[in-house]
């Protein structure tokens, strides 16, 4: 007899997809379970990981995407386990997740559904664990942000129940469709998900038909399962906004009175309205506040320099500038010095003060072009116009690191560009991440190894996990990976929960994996080898500099044909497939062929191949991918004017 069926439905996440699968393996113990993936027609290489890696896995590989609830129901309907778990492929269990749940189960003959604890990437516990049906006051309670002002009240924080303790069970109406655990003859008895709910809803529906079929709805406390993109983590989002609530809407007009029904949807409404109101505020004063600083503070210096300049500069007994000087032409000059600093990329989230002083020279000198062409009535003094570009210079490197510093809490500007990574297993486990790490070069820097609390192995430790969070200010450490291995996930989430500082980064190394998962990995295609990186070539930007780098040479070819003829082999290689780099249907420098490159970027294919030009080392399969793989990562124009160098030059003057 099956225990429990566990159904996976699946869009376009496999990283985080194979990633829950082996958390599923790993909860197993002593159950007897079965794994059901649905696959809603993802684009990415889903399907084929289930089958190279997961054969026990039954997958059913959907030609279209039929939606949250069709796709859960063609894993029912197939299901023969106990218990049903319908469970997001953007989750990870603990050991004890299904051994506990499943006991719960079968121990309380009065609870139809139960839900887990949860927490998000960063170890903060999610919300959405624990909910009470939303009726029209529950809904208004919500959205007019009494629940967040209220949060201890029973009346305020009835939405996601927060007057209750998250560490003690309860029973609760409505459980999150992330993790579902729900008795079979439950389902079988009130139906499955109404496949009218395409995207959020469902589980409140079914949450709140088991409870009118008189089972309860539990909210159990005793395990925990990371969710990664947690709903807390989208609700900013008004599109989010607009689906979710219109899911509400629809659940209300289903279940409630048609009068609740209408107030409901009037909340509704003015919610989607308020929401989206608040997200562009949001979205519009984060992108806004730096280039308000600058430009507020570097005005306000500009007319402290133009008094002073009054006073001791500008005449020998003193003397004042008009008032439209101040208010009109002095905004005008600091527009030139932000406008230049914006254009320069200055105000992208990354520490950059090149791009602030390339910015400040670019309005001073497009500033003062304008200002020589001025009538002579209008041009105050050209000495104040530099003095200010120092002021804004000045300024916008006091703005980036008070920012950096509220962001960060340290003035260290690499550590917002390269992640201080460290790394907790066993040495074995430690040396796998490691080879990963070392592909990303510019990305990561590994600050050491840190010891687990079970481990009494000995070696380069830098410490303790049990001393973790010293660790983390000691180092200055903003991102931990954990090898699942050699760690219990119930010592990760516990480890997570505990941290105390909000801006390090998670990540986990499942045994045997091929993916590091970290909290942001649902908004990355899901690399091979990738640790939330994309490869540089995957950036058009960065295969235009390569299309430009192929063009450049083909010219510069043109009057080295005689230098290049001494050596006919490589004179053949090169203006044989002169025209097919000039057109564009081959590059100077390409993938090595000999092995699979399906999981790497396209590229058309190389005249001189990575690895070519090395005979000092063993060529084999799995160094020829690790070329290819760093080649795609960390692309730069001077690898492939190293490689074309080695390549015509050492044949040239061998011997």
């Amino acid at each position: 007899m099956v225990d429990i069926s566990v159904i996976i439905v699946n869009y376009n996440v496999q990283a985080l997809l194979e990633q829950t699968v082996l958390s599923v393996y790993k909860a197993a113990s002593n159950l007897n379970i079965e794994i059901i993936v649905v696959d809603n027609h993802s684009a990415d290489e889903s399907c084929n990981m289930i089958r190279r890696r997961f054969k026990d896995v039954i997958l059913i590989d959907n030609q279209e995407n039929v939606g949250f609830s069709r796709a859960n129901n063609q894993g029912i309907e197939i299901a023969k386990g106990q218990h049903v778990l319908i469970l997001n492929p953007d989750t990870v269990l603990s050991e004890d997740s299904l051994s506990k749940t499943h006991q719960y189960l079968l121990t309380h003959i009065d609870v139809g559904a139960l839900g887990v604890r949860m927490i998000d990437g960063r170890g903060t516990f999610l919300p959405e664990s624990k909910r009470g049906l939303p009726t029209p006051m529950v809904a208004f309670y919500k959205m007019s942000g009494l629940a967040k002002l209220f949060p201890n009240s029973k009346r305020f924080g009835a939405y996601h129940l927060s007057y209750l303790n998250e560490f003690e069970n309860h029973e609760v109406d409505v459980l999150s469709g992330a993790f579902m655990m729900i008795k079979k003859k439950v389902l079988d008895e009130v139906g499955y998900f109404d496949e009218s709910f395409f995207m959020y809803g469902e589980d409140i529906d079914l949450s709140y038909r088991i409870q009118k079929a008189g089972y309860k709805n539990a909210y159990f406390s005793e395990t925990t399962i990371i969710h990664y993109k947690g709903e807390s983590t989208k609700k900013h989002s008004v599109n989010y906004v607009k689906i979710f609530y219109q899911a509400m809407a629809k659940f209300a007009k289903k279940h409630f009175s048609k009068q609740q029904g209408w107030w409901f949807s009037v909340c509704i409404n003015l919610a989607i309205f308020l929401r989206a109101i608040i997200a562009l505020i949001n979205r519009t004063f984060s992108q806004l506040k730096l280039v308000a600083a600058d430009y507020i503070l570097t005005y306000l210096a500009y007319v402290g320099i133009t008094r002073y300049w009054e006073h001791y500069n500008k005449f020998v007994i003193g003397g004042f500038y008009p008032d439209h000087y101040l208010y009109l032409h002095v905004p005008i000059y600091c527009l030139f010095w932000i406008g230049g600093i914006y254009i320069s990329g200055g105000y992208q989230y990354k520490f950059d003060l090149s791009k602030s002083s390339r910015g400040i020279i670019l309005g001073s000198v497009t500033l003062l072009t304008a200002y020589a062409l001025l009538p002579e009535n209008m041009r105050f003094s050209r000495a104040l116009i530099v003095l200010g570009a120092t002021l804004a210079f000045l300024i916008s490197l006091f703005n980036r690191l008070v920012f950096h510093f509220l962001k960060y809490k340290h003035l260290n500007t690499n550590t917002s560009q390269l992640s201080q990574v460290v790394i907790i297993g066993e040495p074995e486990e430690c040396e796998r991440v490691k080879q990963i790490l070392i592909l990303y070069p510019n990305r990561f820097k590994l600050i050491g190894f840190i010891r687990p609390k079970s481990s009494n192995t000995t070696g380069d430790w830098m410490g303790h996990s049990e001393h973790l969070n010293d660790l983390i200010d000691l180092y200055q450490i903003n991102e931990i990976i954990f090898c699942a291995k050699d760690i219990p996930g119930t010592e990760i989430m516990e480890m997570m929960s505990n941290s105390n500082n909000n801006h390090v980064k998670f990540k986990i190394m499942p045994e045997k994996g091929e993916f590091i998962i970290g909290s942001n990995s649902k908004n990355t295609s899901g690399e091979f080898y990738s640790v939330d990186i994309t490869p540089a070539l995957n950036n058009q930007e960065t295969r235009n500099k390569k299309r430009m780098f192929d063009l450049i040479i083909c010219f510069l070819l043109i009057p080295s044909a005689l230098f290049i003829l001494w050596n006919l082999k490589t004179f053949r290689l090169i203006y044989i497939n002169w025209m097919a780099c000039l057109i564009g249907k081959k590059t100077w420098v390409g993938y090595h062929p000999n092995v699979d490159i399906k999981k790497l970027p396209l590229l058309k294919p190389g005249v001189f191949k990575v690895g070519e030009h090395l005979t000092n080392i063993n060529k084999d399969n799995q160094h020829i991918n690790h070329l290819n793989l760093i080649y795609a990562t960390n692309y730069n124009w001077q690898f492939d004017l190293n490689i074309l160098v080695k390549e015509i030059f050492s044949n040239n003057f061998a011997k």
